[in-house]
Parts: structure tokens; C-alpha cells; sequence
């Protein structure tokens, strides 16, 4: 899965931010770091109200003010994003052979051969779904992280197609010609199929993200918990203690009862013994509470503090656009300092190589890590010279 947030730079903000609000009918003027947006009647957005309002092109609290802030991580951004893929959350490109530059698998890239010459033999057309996804990683408590994920696959085989999801996202930047886009041609449950398929993918690939923010979930539950038993602890001693106080002051005043001659002053001091003897039960109930709640390991704090940090992962897909791609063969003419050959390869314009390439020799697959070298005209890998 392509990384669409990694592309996300302040200067590619605020390009998008003026092409989407002047595309939806307002007027933006730059004023040094400040965006001047004004808005008419008849503008086709529900972000602002008519009239004018200024952006403010800044991540610095005390420079934003009361201002409107317009940053990769702000909510101005991600408000402009969500309307901008409500109003077009699916459509259809196309990607002509000749737009797509060609691309050496890696038992290519990585081989001490040449390639001298590449053809491209268009076949038929394929039509693949990208989906651009956000997945919001969070706490019941707090945002944690929210990133934007692309991936594509093919609409009848559903194979991933990541060389695709990178090639649109190129295309798609606010620096580049707008793409002609039509409506799309899928159906309902193929789009479905395959954005069931995207995000499966795109969550297993964000495991490492989702399983970070967790440990520091944890870590965070830990520190509470620790915090929160320390302070329990100090509480069942002041109890303790409070409770052998109270006690010493009954034994006092059961003494003193029996000293005294008058009626009146007997009949004071049990009622003092009496009141001090109902805040040692309520003590002594607080206590026992505690000490059966730290025996058990304070259950009740422990599944609020759970609650509190456990983590939700929402995937979102924000838009969906059919891509039709051409499908054909790559002829590849390649040399080293001795031998030279050519060999034919199944390819997809924008997507790369489609099938494996085994050696001729021991029969292993071609990669990255054992890439192809040539003995005479035999297609080898670097595993068995």
C-alpha cells in the first residue's frame, strides 16, 4: 500500500486548498502567509459562511489566533479533503501505454546484465479499482494518528497492483494537470468486492503503526494504573493509621467515663466515644474495601483505565476510481560483456511485470535478491553459478 500522506507537504496544502475553493466558486488572494477566501452565495461549499474569511497558512498556536489554520494536520485541511472527496467519490481514468514510463522488475534492476532495448506489446485492456483510504487509529480518551493510505487491485482477480495505486498518486497531486475522469463503469458489488479486498490489505499493512500506538497505549495504562495503586496505598496507611488514632481516643474516653461523677459529663463522654466509634466502622468499611480491591488488583480502575486507552481503528474509504490499464507483453533485449538475449515477460502499462520469471537451470524465481545473470543466451539466476 502507497503511503498518500508522506507526499502531503505544507506547499502541496495550500495549492490544493486554492484549486478545490476556487473550483467550488470562492476567490482566494495570498497576503504573506494568510489565504483571503471570499465566499459568494452561490459557492458550492458547506465549510464557510458567504463573506470573506482568512486561513491562516501556519501550525503555530500563537501565530493562528482566532484564525482558521491550514496545515497537513489540521482540521481545515481534513474538512477540505472530506468535501472534496464527498462531491467526487468515484470515477474512471484511463492510463494509456503511452503514459506510463517502463518499469524493470527488480531480477532486472539488480542484475549485472544490460537491457539494451524494451517493446511493449499492448494486448487488451484490464480495469483495476484504487481506493484511497483513511484509517484513524484512536483512544476512547484522545486522537492518536490519522493517515491517508492508497492500494490498488485488479477488479477481476483482485491481485494487488501497488506500481498503479503510485502511479495515480503522482498524477493526482495539486501540482500537476487535472485528469480527465468519467463516470465509472463497475458495478456496485465489484467496487464493493474489491474495496472489501483494499482495506483487509491496508490494515495488515499498518499492523506495525496500529501495534506501536498500542504499546504506547499500554505503557500510558501501566503509568496510570502504577500512579493510581501508589496513591491507593498511601490511602489504606492514612486509614490505618486514622483508625489506630480514632481507637486510642475510645480507650481514652471509656477511661474517662468511668472517672467521672457527674451524670451529665458520663452521658457527654459516651456520646463522643459513640460518634467515634460510628467514624471507625466507616473507616474501618473504607479499609476493607480498599484491601479486597488491592487484593484483586483493582479491577474496576483497571477496566477504566482500559476503556480509556484501548485503541479503535476506523478505515475509511474516501474515494474509489476505476483505472483501466493496458495488459500485453514486454519484449526485453538485454547483454552483459559476453551473451545477450532476449526474453518476453507479461506486463501491464503502469503496472510493471506480471508474472514470474524461473530460472532455466534450478527453476528458482527471479528477484530482487537473486537477480538474473546470462550464461550464453540461458536466462539464470545468481543463486547457482
Amino acid at each position: 500500500m502507497s503511503d498518500a500522506s508522506l507526499s502531503v507537504t505544507q506547499a502541496r496544502v495550500e495549492r490544493f486548498a486554492e484549486r478545490y475553493l476556487e473550483a467550488v466558486g470562492c476567490s482566494v488572494r495570498e497576503r504573506g502567509d494568510e489565504l483571503v477566501v471570499t465566499v459568494p452565495e452561490t459557492a458550492r461549499t458547506d465549510l464557510f459562511e458567504a463573506g470573506t474569511t482568512t486561513i491562516v497558512c501556519a501550525a503555530d498556536p500563537e501565530r493562528i489566533g482566532a484564525d482558521l489554520a491550514l496545515h497537513p494536520e489540521s482540521e481545515t485541511f481534513r474538512s477540505l479533503l472530506r468535501e472534496a472527496a464527498d462531491r467526487a467519490p468515484i470515477g474512471r481514468v484511463e492510463l494509456a501505454a503511452a503514459d506510463a514510463e517502463v518499469r524493470l522488475p527488480g531480477w532486472l534492476v539488480e542484475s549485472e546484465a544490460t537491457v539494451t532495448d524494451t517493446e511493449f506489446s499492448p494486448y487488451y485492456d484490464r480495469t483495476a479499482v484504487v481506493g484511497l483510504f483513511r484509517i484513524g487509529v484512536e483512544t476512547v480518551s484522545e486522537y492518536q494518528t490519522d493517515v491517508l493510505r492508497a492500494g490498488a487491485v485488479d477488479a477481476d482477480s483482485l491481485r494487488e497492483l501497488p506500481a498503479l495505486a503510485d502511479r495515480l498518486l503522482a498524477r493526482a497531486t495539486p501540482d500537476s494537470a487535472p485528469l480527465e475522469a468519467a463516470a465509472t463503469t463497475l458495478d456496485e458489488d465489484a467496487v464493493r468486492e474489491a474495496v472489501d479486498a483494499l482495506g483487509e490489505r491496508i490494515v495488515e499493512r499498518v499492523r506495525p503503526t496500529i501495534a506501536e500506538i498500542r504499546e504506547g497505549a499500554t505503557r500510558a495504562a501501566g503509568a496510570e494504573l502504577d500512579e493510581y495503586r501508589q496513591l491507593q496505598d498511601q490511602r489504606i496507611d492514612e486509614l490505618e493509621a486514622e483508625i489506630s488514632s480514632v481507637s486510642d481516643a475510645i480507650e481514652r474516653l471509656s477511661t474517662a467515663a468511668e472517672a467521672v461523677d457527674s451524670q451529665a459529663e458520663r452521658l457527654e463522654t459516651l456520646r463522643e466515644r459513640k460518634e467515634l466509634k460510628a467514624k471507625r466502622a466507616e473507616l474501618r468499611d473504607e479499609l476493607t474495601e480498599l484491601t479486597d480491591a488491592r487484593a484483586a488488583g483493582f479491577p474496576e480502575k483497571r477496566r477504566e483505565v482500559g476503556d480509556r486507552h484501548g485503541l479503535e481503528v476506523a478505515v475509511e474509504p474516501l474515494t474509489v476510481t476505476e483505472l483501466r490499464y493496458v495488459q500485453g507483453e514486454l519484449e526485453v533485449s538485454i547483454a552483459d560483456a559476453a551473451d545477450r538475449t532476449t526474453l518476453r515477460v507479461g506486463y501491464g502499462a503502469g503496472v510493471g511485470v506480471t508474472e514470474p520469471l524461473a530460472c532455466e537451470r534450478c527453476g528458482s524465481t527471479l528477484s530482487a535478491a537473486n537477480p538474473l545473470r546470462l550464461d550464453g543466451e540461458t536466462v539464470c539466476c545468481t543463486s547457482c553459478r
